[in-house]
């Protein structure tokens, strides 16, 4: 995982090819027209970004969850968040499914990264991670996910 500020995100570029496409929209764009739902990034490769409001949760609730064929950037537009990071043994909750790229885990031990404004968290294929964790004083939060296919599409 990569958790760092958002003006620093061009320095993770040179590991996958469409993980650099995905940092040079993100670089681009303007944050504050992107609209809610599904956006395209590169159709042809498979990259895409989804904004949505959504209501936090306490730490109990929910479920860790990995992808295989996907990495995930986290990134909060208005509000915070805290996203866990799954530490030690695993529990399956749910197998992995091949149509949703997405297993669910329980673990008994994690860490959480305050997410906020300004900042991203990039989690790479098979890290456990559980988003959307209330983070003290706010209830909701908007948020964008870039969906980057670790191989192209």
């Amino acid at each position: 995982m990569i958790y760092d500020l958002i003006e620093n995100l061009n320095q993770y570029t040179g590991m996958f090819e469409t993980l650099d496409t995905a940092i040079s929209f993100l670089e681009n764009c303007d944050w504050d027209a992107l609209p809610p739902g599904r956006t395209e990034i590169d159709g042809q490769a498979g990259i895409y970004l989804t904004v949505e409001e959504k209501e936090t949760r306490s730490g109990e609730e929910g479920f860790f969850e990995t992808h295989s064929a996907c990495f995930e950037i986290h990134i909060d537009l208005a509000g915070s968040e805290l996203i866990e990071v799954a530490l030690g043994e695993l529990k399956e909750r749910l197998p992995y499914d091949a149509e949703t790229d997405c297993a669910q885990w329980e673990a008994d031990c994690s860490a959480a990264c305050a997410l906020g404004e300004g900042r991203f968290l990039l989690c790479m294929t098979e890290e456990p991670h559980k988003a959307l964790i209330a983070a003290q004083g706010c209830g909701s939060v908007k948020k964008c996910v870039v969906t980057v296919p670790r191989d192209p599409a």
